[in-house]
């Protein structure tokens, strides 16, 4: 399993990721995507017939037209209307054209990026070589999938918490073991941030990290007054002997 559909010791995903399909670049909350998702999958149950093709870009022209009014924090970046609840209980999301549930090798087609750049899309942290560490983590602190989604894909937390970690002298992967409940507590206070930051997994990272300084630079800007509490735990973080 990868990120996107997290399998917690074996047991069928209850979160997955749907960030890089635009979600949260909607300017609203936790509750607001919540509804969101809700509505679309609603609509989509009851108006889109798997078998009758032209009810696909139906669906997809009216949901455009019913989110277009959505304050958005980049007008260049699109929210896919086809991201949706793909379990019974509603608690996973996903593409609800993916060809796993229309049989369709092509379905994704009817989105606006198409089939073959939805498949071929991999974010930095899908597949990350360390995923069954920071997975865990991510499962520990998060409830649902909107949640999930926020931690999964924010690949450039990941990396300066990475760079912490080898700046202290660390591997990446004794580091998270040996720390695991302070980074739990800082991915909590990331949590905080839903409905104040914007990831869709593709965002370009800049900068390196090339000392501590720029790492704690980094974390007290992004993490704000939230990390105050965390700060003596995290500069004291011992160095590896």
């Amino acid at each position: 399993m990868s990120l996107c559909h997290p399998d917690k010791e074996g047991s069928p995903p209850k979160v997955s990721c749907g960030a890089c399909c635009g979600l949260f670049n909607l300017k609203l909350d936790s509750s607001g995507y919540k509804r969101l998702l809700k509505e679309r999958t609603d609509e989509f149950r009851s108006t889109v017939n798997l078998s009758v093709r032209h009810t696909f870009p139906a669906f997809r022209q009216h949901r455009e037209a019913v989110e277009q009014g959505f304050s958005k924090n980049d007008d260049m970046t699109y929210n896919c209307p086809f991201l949706g609840y793909v379990d019974e209980k509603e608690a996973r999301i996903g593409c609800m054209i993916h060809p796993i549930f229309t049989g369709d090798p092509k379905s994704q087609n009817f989105s606006f990026y198409g089939t073959s750049i939805c498949q071929a899309y991999d974010c930095k942290n899908k597949e990350h070589e360390l995923v069954d560490l920071w997975e865990k983590i991510f499962l520990d602190v998060t409830e649902d999938s909107v949640q999930f989604s926020h931690l999964a894909s924010d690949h450039i937390l990941c990396f300066v918490l990475e760079r912490f970690l080898v700046l202290k002298g660390w591997s990446v992967s004794e580091g998270l073991a040996s720390f695991e409940g302070l980074f739990a507590s800082i991915f909590r206070i990331r949590l905080g941030l839903v409905g104040k930051v914007f990831p869709t997994s593709f965002e370009i990272r800049y900068e390196s990290f090339p000392d501590l300084e720029s790492v704690y630079s980094f974390l007290r800007e992004y993490l704000g007054e939230g990390i105050s509490d965390l700060w003596e735990e995290i500069k004291n973080t011992p160095e590896r002997v």
